[in-house]
């Protein structure tokens, strides 16, 4: 009989050992199942984040792509409008401001002897264009006279009892205003033998004073070209271009007393 309770005792302990190891295996196994997707689903978190960085690196490297092509734009932008600011100072037209002289020409005061001509007394074309070339060649980088500009195409003759200038014509006194160092434009215009000294030989009166700031207007005539075209590629513009006085007469820096014919041009 005892022998028969301990076989009983023992199969119950039995029993009851392999449901628990039965239940401890399901459990670990339903553990190991509720694991797998968590740990795939954090793979793909992984995988899908790191495709978005990518793709936004890729984003970022376009969007500085694009400022520094937009920066290298801005840059060439403002160097075309540099030179385009250049050629429109050179070609007069612009307003343009800085520091200069201002030059004012007037009829002598003298009064002629028996038989010589009043006009050797008188301001010529020739002399206004004498004091233009000598600031021109002295660096002056714009001027105007009575207020027009002069341009690479003005003109300045004698019309009638007036001087045309840029088509426009305008009396006396000659009010020549050039922007330039103040100081080297005055010398080279009072240099011994230079301009002042041959028209203070017939009594021509020229005033000169220097000015820390002038303006100067723009050219306001006709800039149609029928006959002239521009090169391709365009000619160098700093070939003949100081400062728009190409093709005026070259008349500085007369000296000695010159005779009245001289003086009128006969």
């Amino acid at each position: 009989m005892n022998n028969r309770s301990w076989q009983i005792s023992v199969a119950v302990v039995c029993l009851i050992l392999g449901l628990l190891l039965v239940v401890q295996i399901r459990t670990q196994y339903i553990k190991e199942r509720a694991a797998l997707p968590r740990t795939q689903f954090l793979e793909q978190l992984y995988v899908d984040a790191e495709e978005q960085r990518k793709a936004l690196q890729k984003e970022v490297d376009q969007l500085r792509a694009e400022l520094a092509g937009a920066a290298q734009g801005r840059s060439l932008t403002a160097a075309l409008n540099l030179e385009l600011e250049k050629a429109q100072v050179l070609a007069g037209l612009t307003d343009v401001k800085g520091p200069g002289v201002i030059v004012v020409l007037d009829d002598s005061t003298a009064q002629p002897k028996p038989g010589q001509d009043a006009d050797i007394f008188k301001i010529h074309d020739q002399d206004t264009l004498l004091v233009v070339n000598e600031l021109f060649a002295a660096g002056a980088e714009a001027l105007s006279i009575n207020g027009q500009r002069h341009a690479a195409i003005t003109e300045i003759r004698l019309a009638g009892d007036a001087t045309s200038i840029n088509n426009t014509h305008v009396g006396l006194p000659f009010t020549i205003k050039a922007i330039g160092n103040p100081a080297t434009l005055e010398a080279a215009l009072r240099m011994r033998g230079g301009v002042v000294d041959s028209l203070k030989t017939w009594g021509i009166t020229v005033k000169i004073e220097q000015a820390q700031e002038l303006v100067i207007p723009a050219y306001k005539g006709s800039l149609a070209f029928e006959y002239a075209k521009p090169l391709k590629p365009a000619a160098n513009l700093g070939e003949g271009a100081t400062g728009g006085a190409a093709g005026s007469p070259s008349m500085t820096g007369a000296a000695g007393n010159p005779s009245d014919a001289a003086r009128l041009g006969r």
